[in-house]
């Protein structure tokens, strides 16, 4: 909206001088291309004004008629299109006529005219209309189940669904994980697990323990889930923020008991079923040989032996297993590795980030390399050039990058064997760069740049010196010597102190999450060079460290962190030092 005196209205002829007062803010904006009203005299899309605030004073235009919808008078002002009319034509700044209005050179105005189809026809109905939401509120059942889903819960519960071998274990570990560095209180509870404490893995691992016909065996499963859903549920009581119930869950009364029980709880707990389908034969292959090989359930059995005692325990589940099919339930479904996704009453943050993260996860290998920016010279700004030992070190990377992807590929790369990531920071590119024109392998890759890559903004503590002074870690110490207050509060909270102006540790990761989705639903390897504080921030999710201690952990120059995804859920960390690369 315009300030007082900053424009003129011309409105069917009459020209109104002084301000667009408040009034006007929710019904017309000042914006390119933004149609309002009919000025020719047509009902339809009418722009009626019904009145100004004292400031505004009506004035005849040379050659102007009055028409009878010149209705100005000493009220507040209020412009709104005519109801059930689609508003049209255009709004625009410094028109020279209008209306039969001659505008003054050099005056500045606010134009509202007609256009062609202000009167009817298809540009109505495709821009839009004009009415505000609230006068045509939805209040069916969907929206009010939306509005109540929307609400932030005192505590989420995420249930796992499927039978054994879906990979069950492997997602609720990966979303410990991710939830854990968001900085979330996360726990799992693996239903298996209660059942070895109670029965003992020999005794219960074998198939004929799952058979529905050995009332014993029912027993001690119902026994030992009932005993992981009561620690769920003390968990999230006494101050826990997600929980992950990890067990097949495989018929609707069993689900619908964990909705019953989480309901009787004095807290506001959310539930979500997360069910997990497939039917690749391959997948389900890798799948249960991983299980028999780790699982306590078949240790000591031959390999073998143990697959098809496996087989015979999923075949007791399929005989009862029942998909989740209520829709009065909150639900994600993934089948086959995520490659089609179905989710029901899921609304709010689980949608911004829960939803993403379990549509990226898949069990594929690749190597990741975390990379800190090459050198510059000392005393610099940030946009300084790398220094001849910098663009060395870029030379001896892409040697290194090039030797491994050989070994992941084979001695025929693809066209495009890397994906790289990278800061907006001139010497965070110009590494990526030297890196690329380092050997011709890398002639058609191209490299995104991401300001989520960027280091920690400092605020008014920023300045070369950072940089100059950094070791393997930030300069903390220099630090308590140029903001001695700003320090002792840094030191009482790491993660969620701010920089005078500037950022939080907590900040770094928010913004990096998108990057950390980027690199996990990436099935191909990926080079990300960053910053010492980004570069921190995403290494306590490969370590599966806690987020407050990041600022600690060392990131020398010229080594790489590679990078490596285990079958459990997990990664492998190994740093390598680059200046032994030979060119």
């Amino acid at each position: 909206v315009l300030a007082p005196n900053e424009a003129d209205i011309v409105l069917g002829g009459a020209f109104v001088k002084g301000c667009l007062c408040a009034h006007l803010g929710s019904a017309l904006a000042v914006q390119p291309s933004m149609t309002f009203g009919n000025a020719s005299g047509d009902d339809d899309g009418q722009l009626v004004a019904t009145g100004c605030c004292s400031q505004l004073r009506q004035q005849q235009l040379p050659g102007s008629g009055t028409s009878s919808r010149d209705r100005l008078v000493n009220e507040p002002l209020s412009l709104l299109p005519k109801v059930g009319a689609a508003a049209s034509g255009s709004c625009c700044l410094g028109k020279q006529t209008i209306g039969g209005a001659l505008k003054q050179p050099g005056e500045r105005a606010l134009v509202v005219q007609g256009c062609k189809g202000s009167g009817g026809g298809e540009d109505k109905y495709y821009a839009g209309s004009l009415r505000k939401a609230s006068d045509a509120a939805i209040s069916c059942k969907g929206q009010v189940t939306r509005d109540e889903l929307t609400e932030k819960a005192r505590g989420l519960a995420i249930v796992m669904v499927g039978l054994p071998g879906r990979g069950k274990s492997f997602i609720s570990r990966k979303l410990q994980g991710f939830l854990r560095w968001q900085g979330k209180r996360c726990e799992t509870f693996n239903a298996g697990k209660y059942r070895r404490e109670v029965e003992g893995a020999v005794e219960s691992g074998r198939a004929d323990f799952f058979d529905s016909g050995n009332p014993h065996a029912l027993a001690v499963r119902k026994q030992a889930a009932s005993m992981a859903l009561n620690d769920l549920l003390e968990f999230l009581e006494g101050g826990g923020e997600v929980a992950i119930f990890d067990a097949t869950n495989s018929t609707h009364d069993r689900r619908q008991m964990i909705i019953e029980e989480a309901s009787k709880h004095p807290g506001k707990y959310h539930v979500i079923f997360v069910e997990v389908l497939c039917d690749d034969p391959e997948v389900l292959r890798t799948n249960f040989r991983n299980k028999v090989r780790h699982s306590p359930d078949f240790s000591g059995m031959d390999e073998e032996e143990a697959i098809r005692d496996l087989e015979a325990r999923v075949k007791m589940y399929e005989d009862r297993y029942e998909e989740v099919a209520d829709d009065t339930m909150s639900y994600i479904k993934l089948y086959n590795m995520s490659s089609k996704v179905l989710v029901n009453r899921i609304y709010g943050s689980i949608t911004k980030t829960l939803l993403p993260y379990l549509m990226g996860i898949h069990i594929g290998t690749r190597p990741i390399w975390l990379v800190r920016t090459a050198q510059v010279p000392a005393a610099r700004s940030q946009d300084a050039e790398l220094t001849d030992e910098g663009i060395l070190f870029a030379e001896r990377l892409g040697a290194f990058v090039r030797r491994r992807l050989r070994e992941y590929h084979g001695e025929q790369l693809p066209e495009k064997p890397v994906r790289v990531l990278s800061s907006t920071v001139t010497s965070c590119v110009q590494t990526v760069t030297a890196f690329l024109q380092s050997g011709s392998d890398f002639a058609p890759q191209v490299f995104r740049p991401m300001s989520a890559l960027n280091p920690i903004d400092r605020g008014r503590l920023g300045g070369s010196w950072w940089i100059d002074l950094c070791t393997d870690k930030p300069p903390f110490e220099k630090v308590r010597e140029c903001d001695p207050s700003f320090y002792s509060r840094w030191e009482d909270d790491k993660l969620h102190c701010r920089f005078p102006g500037g950022e939080s540790y907590h900040d770094v990761m928010c913004r990096s999450e998108s990057v950390l989705l980027e690199i996990e639903m990436s099935t191909r390897p990926v080079l990300c060079v960053s910053h010492i504080t980004c570069i921190q921030v995403l290494l306590s999710y490969f370590r599966g460290s806690a987020l407050e201690d990041a600022w600690d952990l060392a990131v020398p120059e010229h080594h790489v962190f590679e990078i490596v995804p285990t079958l459990g859920g997990g990664f492998t960390v190994e740093v390598v030092n680059v200046d032994t690369e030979p060119l």
